[in-house]
């Protein structure tokens, strides 16, 4: 699938659409509109159909504040100029000078509705900054305090469906407005004459999608963040997080959503609500780069982020200590490089499309939506257009789409455990198995050598050994023939203590080498001889303490701890300095037997280090593959311990007494 292509083509048709949204926006010719103040509704039916806009030329006295009786007098007022609802007052030329946004006027209406009296309701939203608005006379709705200058002023914007009643003559509106807050003065936004109850479901509708989109907002936001605080390696979920979350406050506060905020909380000065809605705006603005550079850092400009960065500090500190007049006044900039921004992202998120990268499909299709909407929403703000404020479905497009990325990339992330842990699985098979195999051939060497051992031990004990001790006595022979004669010499007597201590040798090293075979008792009869034999070479005392339940040893890995025990004895005698050795052999009744080898000498800390020892290490190893733990410590008073349990799993035979 060529993503590119399919992109260009929906790109197309979300342009087209876009045009003709904006196209149908505009009047429609079926509707009737007011010519030089008066407009016709006789022939529409108003409690049958939708709302009317009250759109066309209304009467417009700049800088007077005129109430219905100025118009019954003797010289009633001339308009200044018919003036084309809605639309601000900003740039109406009036005696060759320009108008801008701050001021106050009086706009006039005669409502030609003919037939039954009927009971209807006005709808009132975006009229800058403070009105009041009198029907036949009456004054029937006044929001804030019009004033001729600021200090007089106390705006207030906020969405008012006043009731009148319509009957067979004409219906005279008067509206006093004054602006001194916000760059565009006037009537931004249609005033619509209907049914009531129909004007009020209309505007529950608003409130309820604007909630909906809102709400959706606030989920996405606390959503992302707190996926980012799991995994604070990536930074996306943290700036889309808050970039919902900016959203969602810029959407409460402001008329987009009819300021939904004081659905909760009323009496908020607008001040407040103003500088919050911009500031949420201008912040969003790096806070939504930041994004897409996280996801895309080879298509995003760093040094353009630094730089919406503080283009967006610089807009946010004069939303804090400017008057709202002159805020509202530099937002047009900064509507400018937010245009120029929805391009450029546009046109990165395309070539990082082109060079696939991850989930770029669905981040554009979103992004195009929401860059639709912003542009038509900014325009409709500027006046250039007039349409509908639509940033809360281009947001929850976009939230739409990247919980369409952000699900394509968990389902790939997952596919990849699920793979890399199969492969993990498989892995842990393969090396459990060449684990085994090791222990096996482990365990295989170390029967070979204890083979060869016996081997050895056989061919010394059955042949050196009785070749040595056959040469003994016939040599003890030879020594009494020549006893007496003159042949007899004191060489003879050395010889002979030779010969016996070189039996008594190849007997030792035959045992050495093995003595298990050579018992009926197993291993247990050699490890007396062991400490035996230690104890008169060296010369220091060793003890054997034996706790056994069996005649003949059935553990078997006996002969791995006798070779433990030699080697450990040998370790003490050679570098613990000790005067006394406790070996002792116990056989538990929990399956199990322990061998302790324990000395009172200067213990492994103050030892001499031995370069390339192999004791230690040798021990370790004969317990792993006999099942066994072997642990070395240091003893209380001095000396070090050797312990080594075992598992037996034979049946135990009680000792005969």
């Amino acid at each position: 699938m060529n993503h590119g292509k399919i992109a260009s083509k929906l790109l197309f048709v979300l342009a087209v659409l876009t045009c003709l949204c904006w196209g149908c926006s505009g009047s429609d010719a079926a509707e009737p509109r007011a010519r030089h103040g008066v407009i016709d509704l006789s022939v529409v039916d108003l409690l049958n159909s939708d709302p009317v806009r009250l759109d066309g030329e209304w009467e417009f006295y700049w800088k007077q504040l005129l109430t219905p009786d100025d118009f019954r007098g003797v010289n009633p007022p001339v308009a200044s100029v018919y003036l084309a609802f809605p639309a601000a007052w900003n740039g109406v030329r009036l005696k060759g000078e320009k108008l801008g946004g701050a001021g106050y006027a009086t706009f006039r209406l005669r409502i030609l509705a003919g037939g039954k009296p009927r009971e209807l309701a006005l709808h009132l939203v975006d009229l800058n900054s403070a009105y009041r608005l009198w029907v036949n006379g009456k004054l029937l709705v006044e929001n804030g305090v019009v004033g001729t200058d600021g200090s007089e002023e106390t705006p207030n914007l906020s969405i008012r469906q006043p009731r009148l009643s319509l009957v067979d003559q004409p219906v005279e509106l008067v509206l006093q407005l004054s602006n001194h807050q916000y760059r565009e003065g006037g009537v931004i936004s249609a005033i619509e004459l209907g049914r009531a109850d129909k004007l009020k479901a209309a505007q529950l509708r608003q409130w309820g999608l604007a909630l909906l989109c809102i709400g959706s907002l606030m989920v996405m936001g606390i959503y992302h963040i707190v996926l980012f605080c799991f995994r604070r390696k990536n930074r996306a979920p943290l700036y889309f997080g808050l970039y919902c979350l900016l959203w969602m406050g810029n959407s409460l506060t402001s008329n987009s959503s009819g300021w939904a905020v004081g659905l909760f909380c009323e009496n908020i000065p607008l001040n407040i609500l103003d500088r919050i809605s911009l500031i949420c705006f201008v912040i969003s603005v790096p806070v939504g780069y930041s994004f897409f550079r996280t996801l895309y850092p080879g298509e995003f400009s760093l040094r353009l982020q630094q730089m919406i960065g503080v283009v967006a500090t610089f807009f946010s500190v004069l939303g804090l200590v400017v008057p709202i007049m002159t805020l509202t006044t530099a937002i047009p900039a900064y509507y400018l490089s937010s245009l120029l921004m929805i391009v450029y992202c546009i046109a990165m998120l395309f070539r990082a499309l082109r060079r696939g990268r991850d989930g770029a499909f669905f981040i554009l299709l979103g992004f195009i939506a929401l860059g639709g909407v912003g542009i038509n929403d900014m325009l409709n703000d500027l006046q250039v257009i007039h349409s509908v404020y639509l940033i809360h479905l281009g947001m929850c497009v976009f939230m739409l789409f990247q919980a369409l990325a952000l699900s394509l990339r968990f389902s790939r992330a997952f596919c990849a455990v699920e793979q890399l842990s199969e492969e993990l699985s498989d892995s842990n098979r393969a090396l459990k198995g060449e684990m085994a195999e090791r222990s096996r051939l482990e365990r295989e060497i170390v029967n070979i050598s204890e083979d060869e051992r016996r081997r050895l031990s056989h061919d010394l004990h059955d042949g050196l050994c009785q070749e040595l001790t056959g040469a003994r006595l016939y040599f003890s022979v030879l020594k009494r023939k020549l006893a007496g004669t003159d042949q007899h010499h004191p060489e003879m007597e050395r010889l002979s203590m030779l010969l016996d201590d070189s039996v008594n040798h190849a007997y030792d090293l035959s045992r050495g080498l093995w003595p298990v075979e050579q018992d009926s008792s197993g291993g247990i009869t050699s490890l007396e001889d062991l400490t035996r034999r230690l104890s008169e070479s060296s010369g220091i005392t060793i003890e054997l303490i034996q706790d056994r339940r069996c005649f003949n040893c059935s553990c078997i890995g006996v002969t791995q701890l006798y070779r433990i025990a030699q080697e450990a004895i040998t370790n003490a005698v050679k570098h613990a300095r000790a005067s006394r050795i406790v070996v002792a052999l116990n056989c538990h009744g929990g399956g199990s037997v322990s061998l302790t080898v324990q000395d009172n000498g200067i213990g492994r800390s103050a030892a001499p280090l031995t370069k390339g020892g192999l004791g230690m290490g040798i021990m370790s190893h004969r317990a792993r593959i006999i099942g066994g733990t072997l642990t070395v410590s240091e003893v209380v008073g001095g000396g070090t311990q050797v312990v080594c349990i075992v598992p037996c799993e034979e049946e135990l035979v009680e000792v005969e007494i």
